[in-house]
């Protein structure tokens, strides 16, 4: 795919998105940019706060309490059919806007001429209220414009109290990504350039021909200089998900470098990581290609911390480090399986892991599988894409024709396309979470990823084609809700807030009737009808109110939302307002517990027997070699009786076993693997 074929595709999933105007457009754009941060972990928990003035402009920003560094994002977004160029002179006059915002509210409180409600007041109270808090600041400049050729180097600016630095993201960065194999940007240190020194190493075992390992000690201001410097983007993404330790410091670790700081490395279990690249210079490490801390990750930013805050010396505090170096595309699926076992120590559970899990895939198979119902003004049936990982939809149209890529589009529509964190969004919204929602994509994910693990674990049969139909409904419900929120004149921002707390809204005010949304017409239809509409615009405008009528300990809307609170005192504002669906809409909308509950019985039956095909499938995927190897190792270990053996024989002999031969198959393959057999 070339890059303008890239931009094309870009800017047809942000025109799919909004279909409102072009100021709409730009949030769409700043949303979807974000993504690629997050996905790099350069940002967590942004906040989305246009200002728009004379000279002054500002889209977001994020602070980072422990690094005291202050994010600023603005957009530079342009509706044109061709790549537009992004000049130097275009740079100067954007940057100059940020500076000019944010010169103007460390000097006085402009947030005072901004209306409270406005998200625009967010940013601004928290510039002026909080400038000594942070000393360093990055402008995240944020386009779909590609950066100049003649553009050699980014302005460097200069401002009293503040250390500033400016990074781009371009629409050619966002290709670079998209379009990579691992769909991450490659970052590199060179630690003679950085540090002035590498890092003494030992090659510890070099017998594989996947990976190499190397035994270090890292100097304790190495790491902490390291962690200023990355932040989370050093962190491997499992860990970086279920860490959350910003701003809290070990206490085992702090005592130590306080009291015995020459102890630390007798006393810490150390590091471990990997890396994609490495060059090593007379037993130093010089040089690592994407370096990421996979267990550590805690004793890495409690060493900044202490050092930050308790304005104590590493000087003499060694960290030992286990490395493996991990080439080509085996980084993909063997760093993930390394951060899970390099983590069993800790406390944490398969949620933390959830990424990869066997869930996603069963719900990509049935996007892959289920076609949706025809909408009535349509030709054709069509199916959701589900975006298992990240670049899937982009990646499967890149083998095909251009013939083959319109019939693609048409049966996977980019407007139908959803990924991991919108399917949790989506969820979640309806299940009652809006105040999780409100958290961010991350943390939202994170609590979405816990409570699918219990269900999976508890009764997998759950996930079945009729989960997916309702997830695709609310899906819907998401969407539709999502624009006509935006269409309210009494809209003034938190629009993602509103929805998420409209859709809980919907499910709470059914359950206090003993009924559930039907879930089922709205899939059958793929969409609302007015009366439908109607409710929402009701709800919302409720749910909206509610919001904007923050307690006296609570300035900022946002942080409002993200509070548990903030869902029950709207669940109880309910309640003594008596607000109720319309009769119309209960008798055609909703449907009573029992039925869903008999909906939800027949499709766990349809998944039985689809979980069995698919075990069978699996089974028979074995060649009689496979079979052969696993008797042989079997046996070698004295792992197998006679029984199991005969069982083990079924399939190469060309018979097909019971449910109940099946069941114990199954169990004999897990024993093999729990010994270290390779099964599957």
């Amino acid at each position: 795919m070339t890059l303008n074929e890239y931009y094309n595709d870009f800017m047809e999933s942000i025109n799919v998105k909004s279909n409102v105007d072009e100021n709409f457009k730009e949030s769409v754009f700043f949303e979807k940019a974000l993504e690629f941060l997050e996905n790099e972990g350069v940002v967590t928990d942004y906040k989305y706060t246009p200002f728009k003035k004379i000279g002054m402009r500002v889209d977001g920003y994020e602070y980072v309490d422990d690094r005291e560094i202050l994010y600023l994002f603005v957009t530079e977004y342009t509706n044109d059919a061709d790549i537009v160029t992004l000049t130097k002179t275009d740079l100067d006059s954007i940057l100059a806007r940020v500076v000019k915002f944010l010169i103007k509210n460390t000097e006085k409180p402009l947030f005072k001429e901004l209306e409270e409600t406005s998200e625009a007041y967010d940013i601004s109270y928290f510039i002026h209220t909080y400038k000594e808090k942070f000393k360093n600041i990055e402008i995240i400049l944020l386009t779909n414009k590609q950066i100049s050729k003649m553009l050699k180097e980014i302005p460097k600016i200069k401002l009293d109290k503040y250390n500033i630095s400016v990074d781009i993201w371009d629409i050619e960065r966002f290709y670079q990504i998209e379009t990579s194999k691992k769909h991450k940007e490659d970052f590199e240190i060179n630690f003679n350039e950085e540090f002035g020194e590498g890092l003494l190493a030992l090659e510890a075992y070099s017998g594989s021909s996947s990976y190499k390992s190397y035994l270090s000690v890292v100097p304790g201001d190495i790491l902490a200089d390291l962690y200023e410097k990355y932040g989370a983007r050093l962190l491997e993404s499992n860990v970086r998900s279920f860490l959350q330790f910003r701003g809290k410091i070990n206490k085992g670790i702090r005592k130590t470098i306080k009291t015995e700081p020459e102890m630390f490395f007798a006393y810490n279990n150390g590091i471990t990581a990997t890396a994609e690249d490495i060059e090593v210079k007379n037993g130093k490490i010089v040089y690592l290609k994407n370096f990421q801390i996979v267990n550590g990750g805690q004793t890495t930013a409690s060493l900044y911390n202490t050092r930050k805050k308790d304005r104590i010396s590493l000087e003499k505090v060694f960290v030992q480090m286990k490395l493996t170096i991990i080439k080509g595309d085996e980084s993909q699926f063997i760093i993930p399986n390394i951060s899970r076992y390099a983590n069993t120590q800790n406390k944490v559970n398969d949620a933390d892991f959830f990424s990869n899990d066997i869930f996603h895939i069963r719900i990509e198979e049935k996007s892959r599988k289920i076609w949706a119902p025809k909408k009535k003004d349509s030709l054709k049936a069509t199916k959701w894409f589900y975006e298992r990982a990240r670049g899937q939809y982009l990646e499967e149209q890149s083998k095909l024709t251009d013939s083959q890529k319109r019939e693609f589009k048409l049966i996977y529509p980019k407007k139908q396309m959803f990924t991991k964190t919108d399917l949790a969004k989506y969820i979640m919204s309806t299940e009652g979470y809006p105040h999780i929602v409100s958290q961010g994509a991350q943390k939202n994910f994170l609590k979405f990823g816990e409570l699918v693990v219990k269900q999976w674990n508890t009764n997998d049969k759950v996930f079945n084609d009729l989960y997916y139909k309702h997830a695709i409904a609310k899906a819907i419900l998401f969407k539709e809700t999502d624009k006509l929120v935006y269409k309210q004149k009494w809209y003034a921002g938190y629009k993602a807030n509103i929805v998420a707390y409209t859709l809980s809204l919907l499910t709470y005010l059914a359950k206090k009737l003993d009924k559930s949304i039907d879930y089922n017409k709205i899939w059958q239809n793929q969409d609302i009808d007015t009366l439908f509409a109607k409710e929402i615009i009701k709800i919302s405008k409720y749910v909206n109110n509610h919001l904007f009528d923050t307690p006296e300990n609570f300035k900022n809307i946002s942080e409002w939302a993200k509070k548990e609170l903030c869902w029950t005192k709207l669940k109880e504002k309910t309640d003594n307002d008596k607000l109720m669906f319309s009769e119309e809409f209960v008798d055609k909308w909703l449907i009573s517990k029992e039925e869903f509950k008999y909906e939800e019985k027949e499709a766990k039956k349809i998944q039985s027997i689809d979980n069995e095909i698919e075990l069978l499938k699996k089974l028979f995927k074995f060649d009689t070699d496979k079979w052969k190897q696993l008797i042989e190792e079997g046996v070698k270990n004295n792992l197998l009786c006679k029984e199991e053996k005969i069982l083990l024989n079924l399939i190469p002999n060309g018979k097909i076993p019971s449910k109940k031969q099946q069941k114990m198959l199954v169990a004999i393959l897990k024993k093999l693997e729990d010994e270290g057999i390779q099964v599957w």
